[in-house]
């Protein structure tokens, strides 16, 4: 079940892989994340980072500890979707031009 989803997910992001088997995607992959991240890539996870730093910032200095401890919870269930909408894009990018530098 968790494969097959996994499966439809590659297909969707690295459409070039759907011709090949499991264990030449996950080589593939494998690869292709040690392409190098150019400067678009680069600038944009640093501008994704401010962007989520800057709306799950919040002020804890009149609360106690476990209410503290409850913000930043919540503040991190926050940041996590956040983060994989705005810096997801920029890493599926870098894998992306790593599998096209390896299939041509």
């Amino acid at each position: 079940m968790i494969e097959s989803l996994r499966e439809k997910i590659e297909n969707i992001l690295y459409p070039e892989l759907r011709p090949h088997g499991r264990n030449q995607r996950e080589r593939l992959l494998r690869k292709a994340s040690e392409t190098p991240l150019d400067f678009i890539e680069w600038a944009g996870i640093l501008v994704g980072l401010i962007i989520v730093v800057s709306v799950t910032r919040y002020s804890v200095a009149e609360l106690g500890l476990i209410d503290r401890l409850a913000v930043a919870l919540a503040n991190f269930l926050v940041a996590i979707p956040l983060l994989v909408i705005t810096v997801g894009p920029f890493l599926v990018r870098r894998k992306r031009r790593g599998l096209q530098s390896q299939l041509h």
